[in-house]
């Protein structure tokens, strides 16, 4: 991305000028006040959408190779028609030291800028740095959600750490650097894959902070071992060559890592709820982690470490674990809850009856929403005595309560318990299904729970995708390949930009520029 006084440039203007001779290039001053103006607009827009809303956020810091220091927080709310939406609320320059308090000074002046209620806010989600935890938890009294990614990386690194698994990785490590740094051994290495018909590939070298890019890392090693062994070969480089026992240790750990590549991807989306998916996928992954017969004392090592990592991980005594859990209940892919025992699952059922309770209160009770006490009435399906049971009424069970203009009045607790009753029953949803889908589709038979599932499935589990990672890039070309610019854009430029609207492909893009900027009155053509 490039700075605005670019439009001014002799460059510029050549290419402009064959793409289109008609065509005025504004002034400088013209283009920043329509980007002004555009951002000005955006913002009230989204102030008035998340307004009176329950909100999911997440929040992160980041550096531009300027190394200017960014706090970006990022809204997240599922709208009427089952849409999840991620609104970035704002993206500002963060100079001071980032100390817990600092962080949430940042964070408290965005949210008070886009008049976002605190009670309001149902989660934060952040990695596990301590400074983003502390001002989550401890200054702004809100639930801190852990990056389930975030999360997963850290556990992986500490079973990698096991010494029989680290050497052979770090040559891999120095494998890579070599042929990346060498460029006489990089072009024997192409030729080598050309000889022995495999797909030319560099080799991908590992970084901590880099998510699955040790499984990578060992996957394309495996891919390319023979072309790669046969240049360390004809260059006598010993120092680099792994043994068969090695190679066969690599594959186990490749296989040991593979569910954790998986369930990275899988919570590194925006377009799904993943909160929900959480917890259910610490379950699976520590089943993955059982000891196996035949495995090597190594990899048994490694199991072992990353297991005891990820099982202390999500303390049942934090308030995220209840979240979590109470986001997995209302996926109907989960909501049987196995992953907990009776105990807790009584638990998570208590606190979703609490909640719909309060929902219910604040809807006027049974009256306005006459389709749950139907359902509840329902449920109780005429028999052959039916006929019996009309005749004699309420006689044998006492007089029915009515309210002050002498309706019959709904235990309204009755109601709630029936709704969740049915809605347990459900049959789970297979694990790659939509959960927005299905409540979109069976939402009404359920009005009170679907009103928790719209608040609690819009939490992300994950910050892996959150807007300041995905505008990083932009601004910071060493996050994307795509961008060989250097950042270039002043902190002031950098926040407007952030707050243009962002596009999912270019199509959208030019309709929205070519209907706002391009056509403008002062940006027509002469």
């Amino acid at each position: 991305m490039r700075p605005i006084n670019i439009s001014q440039g002799s460059g510029f203007k050549d290419f402009v000028y064959e793409l289109e001779p008609r065509y005025t290039i504004p002034s400088r001053a013209t283009i920043t006040d329509r980007v002004v103006k555009l951002y000005d607009t955006t913002k009230d827009n989204i102030i008035q959408t998340i307004s009176g809303q329950k909100i999911a956020l997440t929040t992160d810091g980041w550096t531009s190779l300027a190394t200017e220091a960014y706090v970006t927080v990022t809204a997240h709310f599922i709208n009427e028609e089952w849409e999840l939406k991620d609104v970035l609320l704002k993206t500002i320059e963060a100079p001071k030291s980032h100390t817990a308090e600092n962080v949430a000074k940042y964070i408290g002046n965005i949210l008070d800028e886009y008049k976002v209620d605190r009670e309001s806010v149902l989660s934060i989600t952040t990695d596990n740095a301590a400074n983003y935890v502390n001002a989550v938890e401890r200054h702004l009294q809100a639930v801190n959600v852990p990056c389930m990614a975030h999360t997963i990386n850290l556990a992986v690194r500490k079973g990698l750490a096991v010494r029989a698994i680290e050497s052979p990785v770090n040559r891999l490590k120095a494998t890579a650097l070599h042929f990346n740094k060498s460029t006489t051994d990089s072009y024997q290495l192409e030729s080598k894959q050309k000889l022995l018909g495999v797909k030319p590939a560099k080799l991908i070298n590992d970084c901590a902070t880099r998510w699955n890019s040790t499984y990578d890392m060992v996957c394309r090693a495996a891919e390319q071992q023979a072309p790669v062994a046969a240049v360390i070969m004809e260059k006598k480089l010993g120092h680099l060559e792994l043994s068969t026992s090695e190679w066969t240790l690599l594959e186990q750990v490749r296989a040991v890592l593979k569910p954790f590549k998986t369930a990275t991807e899988a919570l590194s989306t925006d377009r799904f709820p993943t909160a929900s998916a959480v917890l259910p996928l610490k379950y699976v992954l520590l089943s993955h982690l059982k000891p196996s017969i035949g495995d090597s004392a190594a990899l048994n090592d490694m199991k072992t470490k990353i297991s005891t990592d990820l099982e202390k991980r999500y303390n049942p005594n934090k308030d995220a674990f209840m979240l979590l859990n109470t986001s997995s209940y209302l996926d109907p892919r989960f909501h049987r809850l196995i992953h907990l025992d009776r105990d807790q699952q009584q638990e998570v059922r208590e606190r979703v009856k609490s909640e719909l309770m309060v929902i219910a209160e604040d809807c006027g009770g049974y009256e306005e929403d006459g389709e749950v006490a139907a359902m509840a009435k329902g449920t109780q399906e005429k028999t052959a005595l039916g006929a019996m049971g009309d005749l004699f009424g309420n006689v044998y069970q006492g007089a029915e309560s009515t309210d002050a203009s002498g309706r019959p009045t709904v235990d309204i607790g009755n109601v709630l318990q029936q709704e969740m009753l049915i809605y347990e029953s459900e049959t789970p949803l297979p694990t790659d299904s939509d959960p927005l889908s299905w409540w979109k589709a069976s939402g009404s038979k359920y009005s009170h729970i679907a009103q928790l599932a719209r608040r609690y499935l819009s939490i992300p589990g994950s910050s892996g995708l959150t807007a300041s990672r995905l505008l990083a890039s932009t601004v910071n070309p060493s996050l994307s390949s795509s961008m060989p610019m250097k950042g270039t854009l002043e902190a002031n430029t950098c926040e407007v930009i952030l707050r243009l609207p962002l596009h999912t492909n270019y199509s959208l893009f030019v309709e929205y520029m070519e209907s706002g900027i391009v056509q403008a009155p002062q940006f027509g053509f002469v």
